[in-house]
């Protein structure tokens, strides 16, 4: 957890570089978002308010669904860019890097935490696939990818492949559910979401790494091999 600590210490993330044509348009989409409450009524009214050509709208993104999709995965990828470098992260073990790379992406959270409780007020169950949330999803399954977490494994290829997609999707699970928390949580600094984090990825965690569903897996690899 030391670790941890150390790397959430020099995280301190905005994507304001306005240099980066996808950072200024997500930056001030959010912004008029904020004050208004909803999507601008146009592309064309939203670029002449920012002074930018509609061209440069349409070089990053197809319309403003397109662009919200992107707004979680942009605040997980400039999170993950303040710690994957840092010295500390490496010598991590994986479940430490993922634990890290969760802290830093609720940390950044805050940054946005206006907009994201006008755009998810209406998102009751934690469980609900959100069109929205699908850029973040593979942003983080791609970060997953890098942690080559030892999955179980029973020796056939293709349900090998379905039982790491399904690790995958249950730890994306837990980190729909903490974002929903966290929306949710009232507590000072937000220390709730943090108990949330450390208790619901333990669990995922002693899955991994005990391969607790083996039993599970040998069924599977009994009615893979007697019923193709």
């Amino acid at each position: 957890m030391c670790k941890i600590i150390k790397l959430l210490d020099t995280l301190n993330v905005h994507f304001k570089d306005k240099s980066n044509m996808k950072a200024k348009i997500i930056e001030n989409y959010i912004l008029h978002y904020n004050r208004s409450g909803k999507m601008p009524v146009s592309v064309f009214a939203f670029c002449e308010t920012i002074e930018m050509n509609e061209s440069d709208f349409y070089n990053e993104f197809a319309d403003f669904n397109s662009l919200e999709s992107q707004i979680l995965s942009q605040i997980w990828t400039d999170s993950m860019s303040k710690i994957v470098g840092q010295d500390y992260f490496a010598e991590c073990t994986n479940n430490e890097k993922l634990l890290a790379a969760v802290y830093a992406f609720v940390e950044n959270l805050k940054n946005y935490r206006s907009y994201l409780l006008l755009k998810y007020k209406d998102w009751t169950n934690p469980m609900e696939q959100i069109s929205s949330m699908q850029g973040l999803k593979k942003s983080f399954f791609d970060f997953l990818e890098t942690l080559h977490f030892e999955n179980k494994t029973i020796g056939i290829k293709q349900v090998d492949s379905v039982l790491e997609k399904g690790m995958y999707h249950a730890l994306f699970t837990n980190l729909s559910f903490v974002f929903h928390f966290w929306l949710k949580d009232s507590s000072k600094g937000f220390e709730k979401t943090d108990a949330c984090i450390e208790k619901s990825f333990a669990l995922s965690f002693q899955l991994i790494d005990n391969n607790s569903l083996s039993t599970a897996f040998d069924f599977g690899k009994f009615l893979f091999s007697n019923f193709k």
